[in-house]
């Protein structure tokens, strides 16, 4: 949501002048990220702890998941909704948690269950970020179900698709950590239109608070205990370096459709200027690629038409 000074720059020829102003916040700004300075990690409540923990645990039934899901009676609600929502279209309608669980898979609910978790807890009290961060969990859910996609594709293994789902849900973790921590102050940097030759939303996250989203992402992901290959994930989801990491490269892929589709919005405008050596490496044709697109543009409908009754 851009503001009517953005606006009025924008007429006026002065949009880069704007930007410039914002990538200066550093002076502005009365201290930097507290990364090393006893930054208090938001506390994981403790139904995201048991939730989490099902992760690992090939143990775990769907009886236990249920359970724990019901404890929380608004994260049993968010779920039911979504999965009466278009984003699935069950023919018949879906009127408890177990019955989520048959449908959707135990590890895709309980990856949304950590989600919906995670993003209620940051977002309670940040009325005037809501917009934002709604705009942002959209998209993260649009990149996680595209993810799904591409990793079944290449890997053919449902599980590992939902584990896919997981990471491409969580990727901007960080990001929502700097909502909370700098109300309306992110929001200014988050919302400015960018364009595909602007530096990434990382560079001006970087100037002003002395890290970007990745490694505040990291951090909260390793104190919550998640799974290795996730905080990985979420570290380097944007470094070049890591395209020899084959989730990093389906979640840099499904991020960039998403972006390309404009399934919400995470700050940034710009696209993958790799998207071929990106697709080589994932063995994805350019036929494979019309058809991820062709999903994405009708999986976008269902995904919008979630969030606009779920905000």
């Amino acid at each position: 949501m851009l503001s009517k000074d953005f606006f009025r720059l924008e007429r006026i020829g002065y949009r880069q002048d704007f930007l410039a102003g914002i990538s200066m916040c550093a002076s502005k700004h009365p201290m930097p990220f507290p990364i090393n300075k006893g930054f208090e990690i938001p506390s994981i409540p403790l139904v995201l702890i048991k939730i989490i923990q099902t992760l690992d645990a090939d143990t775990s039934s769907a009886k236990e998941l249920e359970e724990l899901i019901l404890h929380d009676p608004a994260l049993s609600a968010r779920i039911l909704r979504l999965a009466n929502s278009a984003f699935y279209s069950f023919r018949a309608r879906v009127k408890t948690i177990s019955h989520a669980i048959t449908l959707l898979g135990m590890n895709l609910v309980t990856s949304l269950a950590i989600g919906i978790n995670i993003f209620d807890t940051f977002t309670r009290g940040s009325k005037s970020e809501a917009a934002h961060i709604n705009q942002l969990w959209t998209h993260s859910c649009g990149v996680a179900v595209l993810v799904k996609e591409i990793w079944i594709r290449r890997s053919g293994i449902e599980k590992e698709g939902e584990f896919a789902f997981l990471c491409g849900l969580l990727h901007d973790l960080g990001k929502v950590v700097l909502f909370k921590t700098y109300p309306g102050h992110y929001s200014s940097i988050f919302a400015i239109a960018k364009s595909e030759t602007d530096p990434a939303i990382c560079s001006y996250e970087t100037e002003c608070y002395g890290v970007d989203h990745t490694v505040i992402g990291e951090m909260l992901a390793k104190q919550w205990g998640f799974p290795s290959e996730l905080v990985g994930l979420i570290r380097r989801h944007h470094d070049p370096l890591a395209l020899e990491m084959p989730m990093v490269r389906a979640v840099m892929l499904a991020d960039m459709l998403a972006k390309e589709l404009k399934i919400g919005y995470d700050g940034d405008n710009g696209l993958n200027e790799n998207l071929s050596e990106l697709c080589s490496k994932l063995d994805v044709s350019e036929a494979e690629y019309e058809r991820l697109n062709e999903f994405a543009s009708r999986e976008r409908k269902n995904i919008e038409s979630f969030f606009k009754f779920s905000s």
